[in-house]
């Protein structure tokens, strides 16, 4: 790991990508590397939030602790995501705690020298505004999405997503289904329940963390045919008739 060039790693990093040299010199002094292994945490929930920290591989949940054992996550940070920064400005203890789904390698930032960065560069007060917007409206969204959906919308609008990013109907489940589950505000049983019921629709075929989306259009379909019930009703035969002529669904 002490190979890896932290110049490298902080120029690629979309928050520090145009700051001055001399600022990359004052930086380099101040940020540390962080690996953390599978199933390793971070920090906990109540710890005191002396640094925020940006992911360059790997991935990261943040989740509340339940005594039931059902902890919920609020998010999955992925590389590029800087996280931890609000409690800073806050002065505030982390509420959630943070926990590799990966082996990752993060980049650790004081308090002092996030301060400092932001009074310096006016760039990068406005690149840290940006990304907690953008994480703002996502909960927003999140919190819109379980209000408004059905616990078989969520499912379909999960897989229609992964199907988008992967670029493929044959979509892998890059994390395990009881996270998932946990994301979509679902029980893992609830989860699996709806898998297995549009599997029997022939809308989907599961094979281990392996899904395959017989027809989006299909799928899109149904999920609005069951908007007003969590229980769907029958197959959406004419939704799998158009996938089968190539129509469009307005057709």
């Amino acid at each position: 790991m002490g190979k890896i060039n932290l110049d490298g790693l902080l120029t690629n990093q979309a928050l520090f990508r145009h700051i001055s040299p001399f600022e990359l010199e004052g930086l380099k002094k101040e940020v540390s590397k962080f690996e953390l292994d599978k199933g390793l945490s971070l920090f906990q929930k109540g710890d005191a939030a002396e640094a925020c920290f940006i992911l360059v591989y790997g991935l990261i949940k943040l989740a509340i602790p339940s005594t039931n054992g059902s902890d919920k996550i609020l998010e999955l940070i992925r590389p590029g995501q800087c996280f931890g920064e609000a409690m800073l400005f806050l002065e505030e203890p982390y509420p959630f705690y943070a926990e590799a789904l990966e082996p990752s390698l993060l980049l650790r930032l004081p308090k002092n020298a996030l301060f400092k960065l932001v009074e310096q560069s006016p760039s990068i007060a406005r690149q840290m505004m940006t990304g907690l917007s953008h994480r703002l409206l996502g909960f927003i969204r999140s919190v819109e999405r379980q209000s408004s959906h059905n616990a078989m919308q969520r499912v379909v609008d999960y897989l229609i997503q992964v199907a988008a990013t992967q670029d493929s109907q044959d979509i892998r489940l890059e994390l395990k289904k009881n996270v998932v589950a946990s994301l979509l505000n679902l029980t893992p049983e609830t989860f699996s329940r709806m898998l297995h019921h549009l599997s029997e629709l022939d809308l989907i075929r599961v094979s281990a963390s392996r899904i395959h989306i017989n027809c989006l259009i299909a799928l899109q379909a149904y999920a609005s045919s069951s908007a007003a019930q969590d229980t769907p009703v029958s197959k959406n035969t004419k939704a799998m008739q158009v996938c089968k002529t190539g129509q469009t669904l307005a057709a």
